[in-house]
């Protein structure tokens, strides 16, 4: 098998993005471009107070990102905490650069309309040139609808990795499994898509000769979105394998223990999968999950030649954080195997105690995905 791109990986958490974010962000010459969302969740400025606050002098510039989700969208109900989150940026940007792109995540009307968020967000940045000016990139996920960052940091990497001496690019997330829980997601979208720029080759082809491995990490109240994403795959073609991925290690020693009890009767009673086909991934590493997820692909390639090798989908009902891991995996396999990337997004959110996850907030833990620049670069390329 050829070797992993990201392996060695830098991964940072807490104090240590801390410390990084001071030796790095403080050299002179150093130009940051940092991409966050404007949301309702109370993490949306957490990783950038934190870089600011370690790095007052640092030149950012920020883009930030809104959403126009029609008039519809069940997060109007939360404006306030919109206004309150933009207030904060505001405050912390008095002295820095902040440019504003909308970005549309619905498209056409009545029955015809359709989410095209994810292909939108690919156009937030259409070439190099528009970023060549900055040393480094941060793409802060804590807001950002899984939908739009694949997209977003899929087109990104494909413009700096090629690159003699790359843009340091990095993804940042703000991590609190109470916050999630607190902020439900209800219903499963009966628009799904293999996400722009992560199909796979799968979304081309009405009929798939190779065997499909599916892969679909799991998370708390996701069930209607597992089988909403595997009737999609059954209507193009039978999965050849279903491996469901859990998060273990988990902070919560019992987290698998309840999924278990959660998913049993679907993935057992009625889709027959037997536990040898289950997988395990870190819960706090998305680089260990994108070399398991990884592996596992190429050896369902490498085994099934006599058919051609195979295809796989990748699909995360779980954490940000290792969502990363399969957006790393279905980036670097995407011309030698071809992985689709298909999401199930949610009609709405529900937050069940607005002063509780505020309370909530200053428990995050703050997670720093180094993913191009100066540690991949070999030798000779780094500069003296």
């Amino acid at each position: 098998m050829s070797p992993n791109k990201w392996n060695p990986y830098v991964l940072m958490r807490n104090e240590e993005t801390a410390s990084f974010f001071k030796d790095h962000f403080t050299q002179e010459g150093r130009k940051p471009l940092f991409i966050l969302a404007k949301g309702f969740d109370v993490r949306m400025n957490i990783v950038i107070s934190k870089l600011i606050e370690c790095c007052p002098d640092v030149d950012l510039e920020c883009l930030l990102i809104e959403f126009d989700e029609g008039p519809n969208s069940s997060s109007h109900k939360y404006k306030s905490l919109v206004d309150e989150n933009i207030q904060e940026l505001t405050t912390l940007l008095s002295n820095k650069t902040l440019v504003r792109r909308s970005v549309a995540l619905l498209g056409g009307t009545g029955k015809n309309q359709k989410r095209v968020g994810d292909r939108n967000a690919a156009g937030i940045i259409h070439s190099y040139d528009e970023i060549s000016k900055y040393t480094d990139i941060v793409v802060d996920i804590s807001a950002l609808p899984r939908g739009i960052y694949f997209s977003l940091i899929g087109k990104i990497l494909s413009l700096v990795e090629t690159k003699e001496s790359p843009i340091n690019l990095f993804v940042s997330v703000a991590e609190n499994a109470a916050i999630d829980i607190k902020t439900k997601e209800f219903g499963a979208d009966d628009d799904l898509n293999y996400l722009h720029g992560f199909g796979g080759r799968i979304e081309l082809s009405s009929e798939i000769e190779e065997p499909v491995i599916w892969f679909p990490i799991l998370g708390e109240g996701k069930v209607e979105h597992f089988r909403k994403a595997y009737n999609h795959i059954m209507s193009q073609n039978r999965p050849y394998e279903i491996c469901p991925i859990l998060p273990f290690p988990a902070k919560n020693p019992r987290r698998v223990d309840a999924l278990i009890v959660e998913y049993h009767s679907l993935l057992f009673d009625e889709l027959g999968i037997e536990a040898k086909s289950i997988m395990y991934v870190p819960e706090q590493n998305p680089f260990e999950a994108y070399i398991r997820l990884n592996n596992a692909i190429k050896n369902y390639n490498l085994s099934l030649k006599p058919l051609k090798g195979c295809k796989a989908v990748a699909s995360t009902f779980s954490s940000k954080l290792l969502s990363i891991g399969t957006l790393l995996t279905a980036y670097e396999l995407r011309e030698e195997i071809g992985v689709g990337v298909l999401n199930v997004d949610s009609e709405g959110y529900i937050i069940d105690d607005i002063e509780g996850v505020k309370n909530l907030k200053n428990q995050s833990e703050l997670f720093l995905s180094w993913l191009t620049g100066q540690p991949y670069q070999k030798p000779d390329q780094k500069s003296e």
